[in-house]
């Protein structure tokens, strides 16, 4: 017999893990560098300081943006309900917003929770090595749903959503509802910024987003714009017979 308190458990319909992870570039340079184990462990625990360290890459589910969105895809119908079990696996705090819907934490660190301390809301604070379970529902009535879409869901500390300091990037994830995905699964109308995020070229900080699709033919390389030539002498001429218009009037008037 259940404990009386306790509330008896939700049907759901579909239900997802989601588990935030980070990595620190300093601290995997150090596995990548070398391949003696003992020069490993010595430069983890005598050159590695994680006091004076911060978390570089910011993950879900093992991936960081754009990859979330084909890896961590939340797919959703409507009037259902989601159960989402979010952990946190990173040194920092993480504070899980969900656009568009309020869910309600059903327990805490694989406690469920009485119903009278089930709290709904769009904003969930997650600390370092804590697990939260989640019912999202998509009830489209202005509290659990605001309707179908293409909801982005992510940390709302800043760094989360930033990739080695590159922004979008880090743990954005959408929440999506089927009728809004294409034949691959992936979000329609979304192919132009898919196609500039989906790029190596992007993340290695070697081009910004406005050097991208029909953004590059707009506005051009930022500070390498080729200068205008005709207009700069056109610009030259007319100013040129300005002066001289000017100088004429005013011997004019002497002569006069």
């Amino acid at each position: 017999m259940r404990h009386p308190s306790v509330a008896v458990a939700e049907h759901y319909d579909q239900e997802y893990d989601l588990f935030y992870q980070t990595l620190i570039k300093e601290l995997s340079g150090i596995v990548q560098q070398a391949v003696d184990p003992r020069l490993i462990a010595e430069r983890m625990s005598r050159q590695f300081n994680i006091t004076e360290s911060f978390e570089n890459y910011y993950l879900l589910n093992g991936r960081s943006f754009p990859y979330t969105l084909r890896d961590s895809l939340i797919v959703a119908g409507d009037n259902e309900t989601l159960k989402l079990r979010v952990g946190n696996m990173q040194r920092s705090p993480v504070a899980l917003h969900i656009h568009g819907h309020k869910a309600t934490i059903t327990a805490y660190d694989g406690m469920e929770l009485p119903e009278v301390q089930q709290i709904t809301r769009d904003v969930f604070d997650i600390a370092p090595a804590q697990r939260i379970d989640l019912a999202l529902k998509t009830q489209n009535n202005g509290v659990n749903s605001y309707g179908p879409g293409l909801w982005m869901f992510h940390d709302h500390v800043p760094d989360g959503t930033t990739t080695d300091g590159m922004e979008p990037g880090g743990n954005m994830a959408i929440l999506a509802y089927k009728g809004l995905l294409d034949e691959r699964g992936m979000p329609k109308r979304h192919d132009e910024m898919l196609s500039q995020v989906f790029n190596k070229d992007y993340y290695a900080k070697n081009k910004p987003v406005w050097l991208q699709g029909d953004f590059a033919k707009l506005l051009g390389d930022a500070g390498k714009m080729a200068p205008n030539y005709v207009r700069i002498v056109l610009f030259g001429l007319s100013l040129g017979l300005a002066l001289g218009i000017i100088l004429y009037v005013l011997r004019a008037r002497k002569e006069v």
